[in-house]
């Protein structure tokens, strides 16, 4: 970050110092205005912790092994991430800017740990146990576990459909870990920040991959040293991850980026998992933010010609596939290893290909080109709308404390310097001035508690019609069809089993690895889109079921007319009504498509008296889907539910919270002035005579700011 990127937030801080210290003098002096006074400190601190933390996330995403974390580590300028032959990132990871490091790591709660196990344990090892539940963390339990799992290996019983391979390989990440972070669950400490990227444990958290299991996620600050202002990298799984629980969490996460840097490693080029990965995000609606990065390999291509061959090619694909974004290519190894206090902490053996790129000019140049480039659209992202709405946010909620405050300081010099008879108000008169102002403030109160009223009934009827919706591009004919289009695996199903119950159990989880996963994407698909327009209609409605307020209360503060343009904050900008927001766990909120599991396992004790092998397939998977379609309106209910209640209701109070300290902050100067006045009479000559001369500093002051 330059000194010039630093200028706006260095002077936005000084400013905010310099009206707090004023604020803390004027509490000092009027202890009856406490309370407004303390409210606008309270605001400016906020103001200031807003400024200071708030980031943009830039989200990297491709295929395993194209780069991505070698690219975060070099806008970062340090070695945070694990990069190399047979490391890949596995759990979603955060890195924002930062004084000095720190890494805040979360570990999966001890409940969903023992549920994963459990259910990769019965799967694979249903016939050996003795008993239907184990504990990761019993040591008993543990080494039992470990002597299946290799006496399981040493028979070749892994399989080519993934479903046994998948548990097989996470039962063994559980049991060859559970040792590194036994001491963490007894100490009930699954979150905890790490402050030296040298440390052991984060190196150990990072890179071990029997630790990837019990990981939440990471989230890393740090000095970012080629990135603008506002900007926070994110590291997810590979999109073409094998581990169906990352799917969620990534759709989520890349829903909240603005922009999202797609990395093809220049070995390979395009392959077909990308062919996949971008129809997947056209899908998702985010072809737009896409930025797309071709990270050179300077080894792999002998010349000049060959990289730009290779750029040219992934350029013309990229077209044909309908995607005309720019391209930027560049080694993000190279600009890493360029930096001195890098290539100093580098082995001979990278040193000297460091040095060989530099005396290959060419290539290295095409490299420095493209970085240059890329590093200059970042800073244009670093500087858009959203961080521009942020900066004139908080610049005109400070600019309204100052106004609220000169109007404070001038009300009281016009009392203090007024004549004899300004000093004797009339009592009677001040008493129904102070009636004027209370009934405003109870109509005030009364007409948001209407318009919230309303929007809440009107929110509650668009969720409840969304829901019930049965046109054909609906959530629940969506959801109904991805049920209906299952075809259970029936060329999986053995041609002889000793276990009657291995069909049932295949179809099991072939059910549960496809489907649910399925109606999670769409359900978080459709809600997003519901949300954003339910948003913008509540927004609407607030906004005009505001303006006779408007009109009311800048009236009787003796503006005679308000222009929609001049309207203050927050009201007229959509972007200060708070957003709804689908960050809380996957779990909470599609409870219902879990249920799916309890559901096949009941269906399996049923069908398995009466049906043979092959007729059991093909039975148990129209069972299990009959029960399904039976059971997805009840759960859409419960969804409907979840969303009125846990989003809407929420939402809706923090908008009236919003709206309702917004007016009583513009009628506080006016009821404040008539709160001194039963006290002018006391005041002596020199007493308001230094009142008057500390109260034209503080203007002054006020005036600079």
């Amino acid at each position: 970050m330059t000194e010039i990127d630093n200028e706006p937030a260095q002077s936005f801080s000084i400013k905010i110092k310099s009206l707090d210290s004023i604020l803390s003098g004027l509490e000092t002096d009027w202890p009856q205005s406490h309370s407004h006074l303390q409210r606008w400190r309270q605001t400016l601190t906020n103001l200031n912790e807003l400024r200071s933390s708030f980031s943009l996330p830039v989200t990297c995403i491709g295929p395993v092994k194209s780069g991505k974390s070698t690219l975060i580590n070099t806008l970062a300028g340090a070695d945070l991430l694990p990069t190399g032959a047979g490391i890949t990132t596995s759990f979603p990871t955060t890195v924002n800017a930062g004084k000095s490091f720190s890494a805040y790591i979360q570990l999966q709660p001890e409940t969903i740990i023992n549920e994963m196990f459990n259910q990769a344990v019965n799967l694979i090892f249903s016939d050996e146990l003795d008993k239907p539940q184990l504990s990761l963390f019993n040591l008993a339990d543990r080494s039992q576990i470990d002597g299946l799992l290799n006496n399981y290996q040493h028979h070749g019983k892994l399989t080519r459909h993934g479903i046994f391979n998948e548990s097989y390989r996470l039962l063994r990440n559980l049991v060859n870990g559970a040792e590194k972070v036994a001491d963490h669950y007894h100490n009930q400490q699954i979150d905890f920040t790490i402050n030296n990227p040298d440390d052991q444990r984060y190196r150990l958290f990072i890179r071990d991959e029997t630790l990837s299991p019990y990981l939440l996620g990471i989230s890393i600050k740090a000095p970012l040293k080629l990135l603008p202002p506002y900007l926070a990298l994110r590291d997810l799984p590979g999109l073409d991850t094998p581990n169906p629980s990352h799917q969620s969490i990534i759709v989520q996460q890349l829903s909240e980026s603005p922009a999202l840097i797609y990395v093809i490693s220049s070995r390979i080029g395009l392959r077909q998992a990308d062919y996949q990965l971008l129809e997947h995000l056209r899908e998702l609606g985010l072809e737009e933010r896409l930025l797309f990065v071709i990270n050179l390999d300077l080894d792999e291509h002998q010349d000049k010609n060959e990289l730009e061959s290779m750029v040219k090619r992934c350029s013309d694909e990229l077209n044909e596939l309908g995607f005309s974004q720019p391209l930027y290519a560049f080694s993000a190894l190279a600009l890493f290893w360029s930096r001195p206090e890098i290539f100093a902490k580098l082995n001979p053996t990278s040193q000297q290909r460091f040095t060989r790129w530099q005396e290959e000019g060419e290539k290295l140049a095409v490299s420095t080109q493209g970085e240059k480039d890329f590093l200059a659209r970042l800073f244009d992202l670093g500087n858009n709308q959203a961080t521009s709405t942020l900066l004139q946010h908080s610049e005109k909620r400070v600019q309204q404390i100052v106004d609220s405050t000169q109007r404070l300081v001038q009300n009281q010099l016009a009392r203090l310097s007024g004549e004899d008879d300004a000093l004797n108000l009339d009592l009677n008169q001040h008493h129904a001035n102070r009636h004027k102002v209370d009934a405003v403030l109870k109509e005030t109160k009364r007409i948001i508690n209407g318009i919230c009223s309303d929007i809440e009934k009107n929110s509650y009827a668009k969720t409840r019609n969304w829901i019930n919706n049965k046109e054909t591009d609906s959530l629940s004919n969506y959801l109904s069809r991805i049920i209906e289009s299952y075809q259970p695996p029936l060329e999986l199903l053995p041609e002889k089993s000793r276990n009657p119950l291995t069909p049932v159990r295949i179809i099991d989880n072939h059910f549960q690895l496809t489907i649910p996963p399925q109606l999670r994407e769409r359900v978080v698909v459709e809600t997003l889109s519901f949300m954003r327009c339910l948003h913008a209609e509540i927004n609407e409605q607030l906004l005009n079921g505001c303006a006779p307020l408007f009109i009311l209360c800048e009236n009787f503060t003796g503006k005679k007319s308000v222009d929609q343009e001049d309207l203050a904050l927050p009201i007229k900008i959509g972007g200060e009504i708070p957003e709804f927001t689908l960050s809380s766990e996957a779990e909470e909120r599609f409870a219902f498509v879990d249920k799916i599991q309890a559901l096949a396992l009941l269906l399996s004790k049923k069908i398995i008296r009466f049906r043979r092998r092959r007729p059991l397939g093909e039975e148990y998977g129209q069972q299990l889907k009959k029960a399904t379609l039976k059971e997805l309106p009840r759960w859409l209910t419960n969804y409907r539910e979840q969303l009125k209640y846990a989003y809407l209701r929420h939402h809706i109070e923090e908008c009236r919270e919003l709206v309702s300290t917004f007016f009583i902050d513009l009628l506080t100067s006016t009821e404040m002035t008539l709160e001194h006045s039963e006290q002018l009479t006391g005041d002596n000559r020199l007493t308001t005579a230094k009142k008057i001369e500390a109260l034209k500093k503080v203007e002054l002051q006020l005036e600079e700011l």
